[in-house]
């Protein structure tokens, strides 16, 4: 059985299906049609052709009619998976990770091509360490939109936190390529961390500088150029670039820890003393709490 159409299906029938059929029925000629009389014999060749054309009509009428139906019911999956994404996004923000992890699914489900809904399931997944679903993720967002560098940089993330220095230097590359990307400085912070990783100190120095020439008040980026300019021994720079990040973010512990331990190797314990009873305080890493109040106890006893 046909399904009914609705008013807006019956709107997408319009002018130009209407000419199709139109031109349809002009191409039967009733004058052509032979029919039976009493004396003559039916012709099957007319009535086939009438029937044929007839099954070519029926055919047209029902193609507009479920194209209009998919068109309406695709319309109002996207609107559906789009109030899940608002919703999924709400509750990222609050850090509900579970209850947006489960909208997002919900979106994907309705509109698979949704380039953010799969960037979103990627940043999830990461959170939680499920590293292939992550990629799985990432990548197929990137099949969407060849140049959608937020997951690029965050699928080079990924690779980051696998220790695969090469692949994350890739796609942080990759990322910088779309001249639009909005935040540079991510992938090129990011990418001089790769090159840390990597030993390679001039190639990182260079991408830190480059992150911080589009944004000066980046203080991630200030705490990676400290780190690069450790491994170089380049005591002075680093002191003077964590400093910088600390004035940007007060309780930033990983640049605390940094500047205790250069203190100490340069024999500046009360200096260090003072950076290490921050960490001391922190709630995040247990284990650099205590080596920070075994450090205190040394220095003070």
């Amino acid at each position: 059985m046909l399904p009914v159409p609705n008013e807006s299906t019956l709107n997408s029938f319009n002018f130009s299906g209407k000419l199709a059929i139109r031109r349809l029925f002009l191409t039967i000629d009733p004058a052509e049609t032979s029919y039976p009389d009493e004396n003559s014999q039916k012709s099957t060749d007319s009535g086939e052709s009438f029937f044929q054309s007839f099954l070519v009509l029926l055919s047209l009428v029902c193609v507009l009619l479920f194209s209009g139906c998919a068109t309406t019911q695709r319309a109002e999956d996207i609107k559906e998976a789009e109030a899940h994404n608002n919703l999924g996004l709400s509750y990222l923000n609050n850090k509900q990770t579970n209850e947006a992890y489960i909208e997002f699914q919900k979106a994907v489900r309705l509109d698979p091509k949704n380039k953010e809904t799969l960037n979103y399931l990627g940043y999830i997944s990461a959170i939680y360490k499920k590293h292939d679903e992550a990629i799985s993720y990432y990548k197929r967002a990137i099949a969407i939109d060849h140049e959608y560098s937020d997951a690029m940089n965050n699928l080079g993330l990924v690779y980051l936190d696998i220790n695969n220095w090469d692949m994350a230097i890739k796609y942080f590359k990759s990322a910088l390529n779309n001249t639009l990307y909005r935040t540079p400085e991510n992938a090129y912070s990011s990418l001089g961390y790769a090159y840390y990783k990597k030993k390679d100190y001039l190639n990182a120095e260079k991408s830190l500088k480059e992150g911080l020439l589009r944004n000066p008040a980046f203080p991630l980026a200030m705490y990676y150029l400290g780190l690069v300019y450790i491994g170089q021994e380049k005591y002075d720079a680093a002191i003077a670039e964590l400093h910088k990040a600390i004035a940007f973010i007060p309780d930033y512990y990983e640049a605390h820890w940094e500047l205790a331990s250069i203190y100490l190797i340069l024999g500046k314990n009360s200096k260090a003393l003072k950076h290490l009873e921050v960490v001391a305080e922190e709630n995040n890493n247990n284990e650099r709490r205590r080596k920070a109040q075994e450090l205190i106890r040394s220095i003070k006893y």
